[in-house]
C-alpha cells in the first residue's frame, strides 16, 4: 500500500503543486510584488555596501574585479525588470475601474510568475555577494602601435625629440608647427620607433585632442586606455582624483595630439611627470609650449632635396625622369608647395595620372592663381590651415593677416610697413603715444607667429609661407565660390599690369616688387579696397583717369616707384585713408589731395625731389594720424608770408600722433619743440642745412624734453655746425628726455665734432657718421685727463650695436689717447674711406663683424697687442 501511495504522490504530487502555484499566481499577485520589494530592498543594501567598497578602493588606485563588475550589471538589470513589474501592477491590476474578473486572474498570474522569477534571482545574487575582493591592481596594455604615415627629412628631428625624452630633466616636450607639418606623423613614428623599446613604462596613452577641447571625454579616453570602468555618477573632480592616484603610482608616457590651448593637467587628473614619466604633444601654437613649461622642439619644413624626394615619391619617379619638360613644371609645383609635406603629398597625388607637360603646366597656373581648384587641396590642405585661421579671435590679427598675404611668398616685409598698413586702414586707431601703436602692432604680428601663420625673418622682418598665403586668398574668395575678388602677382617678374578686363571684381590688388612700366587706363573696379603698386621701379606714370572708377579704395601704396606727379583724380577718391609715396620722384602734390578729407595715413618719405605742397592741402587732412616727411619736403616757414608751408598747417592736426618731419632751420626746430602735440608725435627728424645752429644739445629744450617718441635723429649738410654737444645739463638723468632714441646719423657736416660732456649716451643703438670732411676724432672729452693719471676705458655707447664710419678723410682716432673705447654690445663696425685712422683704440666683447677694405686692414697699426688679438679673427675672410 505504501508503495502503490509512493507512486501516486510521484506522479500527482508535481501536478497538484503545479495547480496550486498557477492558482496562488493567479489569486495571491499582491503578495508576489510585496515579496519582491523586499527582497530588492535588501538586494540594493547590499549592492550600495558593494559599491561604497569598490569606491574606496578605486581612491587608493585599485579597480574594480570582473566578478564585481559582472555582479553589479546584474543587480542593474535586475533593478529595472523589478521596477516594469511594478509599474505594471500599479498600472493595471490594482486598478478598481478594471472590472473583468477573468481578464485579471490571468494578468495577475502573469505578473506573479515574473514577480517570483525575479524575486528568485535577487535571492541567488544575493548569495554569491560575500566576494573574496571586490577591486585589484590596474592591468592596463603596456604599449599600442599608431598608424604612421611617411617621414622624410625628419630624421634630425626624431634625434632631437629622441635626445629630450631621455633627459631626465624633462617632463614636458611641446613639439609645434604649421599645420600639415607632420608633426602627428613624428609623433606617431617616435611612438613606434622609440617608446617600443621601453621596458620599465606602465603604460603608454596617446589621444588626439579636438579644438573644442572636453575635459569629460579626455578622462574617459584615459580611463579606458588605464582599463577603468566609470560610475556615470562620478563628478569631474572624482575622475580626476582616481586618475591622479592610479597614473601618480606607475611610470607612464602621455602622447596628446594637436593641442590647441593649455591643457590643466590637474584638471584633468594627470600628475606633474617625474621619475622617468613624460608628457609629449603637438601644437600649432608656440604659446602652448611656453604656457605648459614644455621644452620646446619645433618642425620646419622640409628643405629642398627631401621636398623633392617627397614629391617624387608620390606624383611618380619614371614620370618625372621621362619627360624634361614635366620635371621642369613638375620642380616648380614641388617649390610652390614649400617644403610642406601635406601639401607636397596632396599635389604629388593629383599629378600622378597626367601623362603630358600641357597637364603640368596648367597645374602650375593653377597652383599659383587659384590653388582650391587643384583636385585634393581644399578639402585636405586649405581647410587644415583654416583652422588655425578660426582660431584667431581679433579681427585685427585677421587683417595683419590678410596685408601679409599681399606680399611676395617667403619674402620678407618689414614689420613696420604691415603695422602702417594697419593703422591706415583704421586697425590700430585713437593711439596717444605712437609707440603704444607699434608695440600693439609688433603684439599682434607676434600671435600670428605664435599661431604659426607667420614667420619671422630677422628682428624686424616676417614672411608667410606660400600656402598659408593660398589659404587666405581662398578665404577671401569666399572659400573658391568668387575667383575675382583676388588679383595677387606680387614679384612675378611682370613687365606690365593684367589687363582692365581682369581688375572689375577685385577687393584686394597687389603687384608689388614687378617690372610694371605702364597701368591700365581706366580700368572699372568699383569695389576695390586696396591696390599695391610699391616696387615697381620702372612705373614714371599714372594715367590722368586711373582713379575715376575706384569709390571704395581705401589703401594706396605707390612706394619705391618713379612717379613724378599724382593726377588731379586723386582727389576723386573719397574714402581713401592710406597712401605711400616712400621713395619716388615726386616732385609736388597736387591741391585735389586736399578732398581726401578720410586720410588717416600719408607717407612721404625719402622723396628729395618734393619742393611744393599747395597751402591749405596738408591743413584740409583734419584726420591725419600718421604723416611721414623724412627726408623729404623741409621748406617750413614761420610766418604769414614768404615761400613754403606755414607751420600752421602742421600744427592744426588736431589728430595727428605720429610725425616723421625735415626742418632746415634752428627757428622751426624751435617752434616743433614748443609744440607739444608735434613734439610728442614726433618719431624720426632729418635736420638738413642746420641754418643757424653752431651747436646742437643732446639733449637740450628743443631736442627731448617733449620728445620723448623720437628714434631717429638725422643731421646733416651744415657748413656751419661745429659741435653735437653729448650730456651736460642736469647729468645722466637728463637721458630720461630721449629714451627711445636709437638712431644718430651725421652725414655731410664739414665742422662737425662729438663732445661729451657725460661719460655714455645709454640709448643710442647705431650710430652713422658719413662724409663729414673735418672730423679729425670721432669723440672729444669735455674733461681731460690728468698727467701721471693712468689710462681708461670709456664706455660711451654702452647699448650700440652697430658703428659706420664713411668717408672721412681727416680721421685720426675714435677717442683720446689714453681713452680707449668700450662698446659692450657692438656688433658690426664699418670703416671705409677713412685713409689717416690707423689704429683701433676700442674693446668690443661681442664684435662679429667688421667691414673694411684689404688696402685699409694692411695699413693699421697695432699698439695694444691684446686688441689686436681680439679684433684679427674678425677680418672678413672674403677680404683675406
Amino acid at each position: 500500500m505504501e508503495s502503490v501511495l509512493s507512486i501516486l504522490d510521484s506522479i500527482f504530487g508535481p501536478i497538484l503543486a503545479f495547480f496550486t502555484r498557477t492558482f496562488g499566481y493567479a489569486v495571491s499577485c499582491e503578495q508576489y510584488i510585496d515579496l519582491l520589494h523586499k527582497e530588492m530592498g535588501e538586494l540594493r543594501s547590499k549592492r550600495d555596501d558593494v559599491k561604497r567598497e569598490v569606491d574606496r578602493e578605486a581612491r587608493q588606485g585599485l579597480e574594480a574585479t570582473n566578478e564585481v563588475m559582472l555582479w553589479l550589471r546584474n543587480v542593474e538589470r535586475l533593478e529595472r525588470e523589478a521596477a516594469r513589474i511594478s509599474e505594471e501592477f500599479a498600472a493595471r491590476y490594482a486598478d478598481p475601474a478594471d472590472a473583468g474578473a477573468t481578464s485579471k486572474l490571468v494578468l495577475g498570474y502573469h505578473l506573479s510568475k515574473r514577480a517570483d522569477g525575479a524575486r528568485g534571482e535577487a535571492s541567488s545574487l544575493m548569495a554569491k555577494s560575500n566576494f573574496y575582493k571586490v577591486a585589484d591592481q590596474l592591468m592596463p596594455v603596456r604599449f599600442e602601435a599608431r598608424p604612421s604615415a611617411l617621414t622624410v627629412g625628419m630624421g634630425s628631428v626624431l634625434e632631437r625629440l629622441r635626445s629630450a625624452y631621455a633627459d631626465e630633466d624633462v617632463g614636458v616636450i611641446g613639439v609645434h608647427g604649421m599645420g600639415g607639418v607632420g608633426k602627428t606623423a613624428l609623433l606617431n613614428r617616435f611612438n613606434n620607433e622609440v617608446i617600443v623599446e621601453e621596458t620599465h613604462l606602465g603604460v603608454v596613452i596617446s589621444i588626439r585632442v579636438t579644438r573644442d577641447f572636453d575635459v569629460e571625454k579626455t578622462q574617459r579616453a584615459i580611463g579606458d586606455r588605464l582599463g577603468l570602468s566609470w560610475d556615470e555618477r562620478k563628478s569631474e573632480d572624482e575622475r580626476a582624483m582616481v586618475l591622479f592616484k592610479v597614473l601618480s603610482k606607475m611610470r607612464f608616457v602621455l602622447l596628446l595630439d594637436d593641442l590647441w590651448a593649455p591643457l590643466d593637467l590637474a584638471m584633468v587628473g594627470i600628475p606633474t611627470p617625474t621619475g622617468g614619466s613624460k608628457i609629449i604633444f603637438t601644437t600649432r601654437i608656440e604659446d602652448v609650449c611656453d604656457r605648459m613649461d614644455a621644452k620646446k622642439m619645433r618642425v620646419k619644413c622640409l628643405e629642398w632635396e627631401n621636398a623633392w624626394e617627397l614629391f617624387k615619391r608620390k606624383a611618380g619617379e619614371r614620370l618625372l625622369l621621362a619627360d624634361h619638360d614635366i620635371r621642369r613644371h613638375a620642380e616648380d609645383l614641388a617649390r610652390r608647395c614649400g617644403g610642406l609635406p601635406l601639401a607636397l603629398i596632396t599635389v604629388g597625388r593629383a599629378m600622378a595620372s597626367k601623362r603630358t607637360a600641357k597637364e603640368w603646366r596648367h597645374a602650375v597656373t593653377t597652383l599659383s592663381n587659384a590653388p582650391w581648384q587643384l583636385l585634393g587641396m581644399e578639402e585636405n590642405v586649405l581647410h587644415l590651415l583654416k583652422q588655425s585661421y578660426d582660431k584667431l579671435d581679433d579681427d585685427r590679427l585677421k587683417t595683419f593677416l590678410l596685408y601679409s598675404s599681399l606680399h611676395m611668398d617667403m619674402h620678407p616685409m618689414h614689420k613696420a610697413t604691415l603695422i602702417d598698413l594697419c593703422i591706415g586702414e583704421g586697425v590700430i586707431d585713437d593711439f596717444d603715444d605712437p609707440e603704444d601703436a607699434y608695440s600693439e602692432g609688433y603684439h599682434l604680428l607676434g600671435v600670428l607667429k605664435a599661431a604659426s601663420l607667420l614667420q619671422y625673418s630677422g628682428e624686424d622682418h616676417v614672411k608667410m609661407h606660400p600656402l598659408i598665403r593660398a589659404m587666405v586668398s581662398w578665404l577671401v574668395c569666399e572659400c573658391g565660390r568668387k575667383d575675382g575678388k583676388w588679383l595677387v602677382q606680387a614679384g612675378a617678374g611682370l613687365p606690365e599690369a593684367p589687363d582692365a578686363e581682369k581688375w572689375k571684381g577685385a577687393e584686394r590688388i597687389s603687384f608689388v616688387s614687378n617690372d610694371i612700366t605702364s597701368l591700365p587706363e581706366e580700368p572699372h573696379c568699383p569695389a576695390l579696397l586696396t591696390l599695391l603698386l610699391g616696387g615697381n621701379r620702372k612705373l614714371s606714370k599714372i594715367p590722368g583717369g586711373f582713379f575715376r572708377s575706384m569709390p571704395c579704395l581705401k589703401v594706396l601704396d605707390l612706394s619705391r616707384t618713379s612717379i613724378k606727379e599724382l593726377p588731379p583724380e586723386i582727389g576723386t577718391l573719397l574714402q581713401l585713408q592710406y597712401i605711400d609715396l616712400y621713395e619716388t620722384s615726386i616732385a609736388s602734390l597736387p591741391k585735389e589731395l586736399g578732398n581726401l578729407v578720410k586720410l588717416r595715413s600719408l607717407l612721404l618719405s625719402s622723396t628729395p625731389l618734393l619742393k611744393t605742397i599747395p597751402h591749405g592741402v596738408i591743413a584740409s587732412l583734419a584726420e591725419l594720424r600718421v604723416l611721414c616727411m623724412y627726408a623729404s619736403y623741409g621748406s617750413w616757414r614761420m610766418s604769414s608770408s614768404g615761400a613754403g608751408i606755414n607751420f600752421e598747417e602742421l600744427e592744426g592736426l588736431k589728430r595727428l600722433r605720429y610725425l616723421d618731419i625735415t626742418l632746415e632751420n634752428a627757428s622751426t626746430l624751435q617752434r616743433l619743440s614748443r609744440a607739444r602735440r608735434l613734439a610728442i608725435s614726433t618719431r624720426y627728424l632729418h635736420i638738413r642745412g642746420c641754418l643757424g645752429l653752431t651747436t646742437i644739445q643732446l639733449p637740450s629744450a628743443s631736442l627731448g624734453r617733449c620728445m620723448r617718441g623720437l628714434r631717429c635723429l638725422r643731421i646733416s649738410h651744415s657748413s656751419k655746425l661745429e659741435e653735437i654737444a653729448v650730456g651736460g645739463g642736469s647729468g645722466v638723468g637728463e637721458w630720461g628726455l630721449l629714451p627711445n632714441m636709437h638712431f644718430l646719423m651725421l652725414q655731410q657736416l664739414l665742422k662737425a665734432k662729438i663732445i661729451f660732456k657725460d661719460r655714455n649716451f645709454p640709448n643710442l643703438r647705431f650710430l652713422h657718421v658719413w662724409n663729414c670732411s673735418g672730423m679729425e676724432q670721432l669723440i672729444k672729452f669735455e674733461d681731460e685727463l690728468s698727467e701721471g693719471q693712468e689710462a681708461e676705458v670709456v664706455f660711451a655707447f654702452p647699448h650700440l650695436k652697430e658703428l659706420h664710419l664713411v668717408g672721412l678723410p681727416e680721421l685720426k682716432s675714435l677717442g683720446e689717447e689714453r681713452r680707449v673705447l668700450g662698446f659692450p654690445r657692438l656688433r658690426v663696425l664699418e670703416v671705409n674711406e677713412c685713409p689717416k685712422l690707423k689704429e683701433l683704440s676700442m674693446v668690443g666683447e661681442e664684435l662679429t663683424e667688421i667691414q673694411c677694405s684689404q688696402e685699409w686692414w694692411d695699413g693699421l697699426e697695432w699698439k695694444d697687442d691684446n686688441i689686436k688679438e681680439a679684433l684679427m679673427p674678425l677680418f672678413p675672410p672674403s677680404l683675406q
